[in-house]
């Protein structure tokens, strides 16, 4: 900072000041600051402005929590609402202890994006007080391992959640050494991070929510049981019922993988459909969530066609049959 003064101090020394009346340069032409020169003092004025009103490296600074954004790569399934509260509390009754660590907004200038301290964001922004943050000029990946690290430290993050994480950051192409660097796991961990996150539907994800009590191979019995053919229906029927909605998020965990393995666990009840002669000519499961009909292929097709051209009429038969 003393050299850029002294520079600017030089700049300015370097403008001709005007000749004093009795002078003999008075009556003659003043010299002219060369274009570039002028130029020169205009860049240096404005990068000692910017140098001055940036806060020195590692100064905590009150910024409004409304004009920081979040992560671009979410690391929690909704917010703990009753953990908010705590914070809430804690905050107005001593302050903010621990700051956030922002970056410039890459695509909103004036405006910042948070690499952690999402939480504090929101309590701050509940109070109506600035948050204190530090500033610093992240890469993608130097904010997400910042990002990663803080979790990691604090360890408040579910399974799940850190595998949705890492799941984010692969979809936005970050290569393996990040993600590893980000959570802190080496890369056998890693790969049960994406299995799961990747087999298990992100509907179901959101529905069951971060079962901060669960961990890994409670998720990965689920990622093996969303394989069972019966699993999108059972699943359909589990998120829709409200009953399930007000369970807790490990009771919800739970009950999926129980009503997936007593489908899986159940023996289908079998049947052969004969013809006149004995010979089989179709066979039925009878499966929990509806009965599957399967063709003998010895009819080479026939037959299919034949009972699909049917369906409807015998469908209608079915119905009428049921009125009486």
């Amino acid at each position: 900072m003393t050299q850029r003064r002294d520079a600017l101090r030089s700049l300015l020394a370097a403008t001709p000041q005007p000749a004093a009346p009795d002078s003999p340069a008075a009556g003659a032409p003043a010299e002219r600051v060369p274009a570039g020169a002028v130029r020169a003092m205009g860049v240096s004025l404005r990068q000692l402005a910017g140098e001055l009103a940036a806060p020195p490296d590692g100064a905590v600074v009150p910024l409004d929590p409304a004009s920081i954004a979040p992560s671009f790569a979410a690391d929690r399934l909704g917010q703990d609402e009753p953990a908010l509260a705590a914070l809430v509390e804690s905050i107005r009754q001593h302050g903010q202890q621990v700051p956030i660590l922002v970056r410039p907004h890459p695509d909103s200038p004036g405006r910042y994006q948070a690499a952690y301290g999402h939480r504090r964001i929101a309590a701050a922004s509940a109070l109506g007080i600035p948050v204190k943050a530090l500033i610093r000029p992240l890469s993608d990946d130097e904010l997400v391992i910042a990002q990663g690290k803080e979790n990691l430290e604090r360890r408040d993050l579910s399974f799940i959640e850190r595998a949705l994480f890492a799941r984010h950051l692969t979809e936005r192409g970050f290569p393996r050494a990040t993600l590893q660097g980000a959570l802190g796991v080496q890369p056998a961990e890693m790969t049960r991070y994406l299995a799961v996150a990747r087999a298990v539907p992100g509907e179901l994800i959101r529905a069951i929510g971060p079962a901060p009590r669960s961990g890994r191979p409670r998720w990965m019995t689920l990622a093996r049981l969303v394989e069972v053919p019966a699993a999108p229906e059972i699943i359909g029927r589990l998120i829709a019922d409200p009953q399930f909605a007000a369970m807790g998020s490990d009771a919800r965990l739970d009950r999926v993988i129980a009503a997936l393995g007593e489908i899986s666990a159940a023996p289908p009840r079998v049947e052969i459909c004969r013809d006149s002669a004995g010979r089989p000519i179709a066979r039925v499961e009878r499966l929990a969530p509806g009965p599957r009909l399967t063709i003998d292929p010895r009819e080479n097709g026939r037959f299919a066609a034949w009972l699909l051209e049917r369906l409807p009429g015998l469908h209608a038969e079915f119905a009428a049959s049921r009125k009486h």
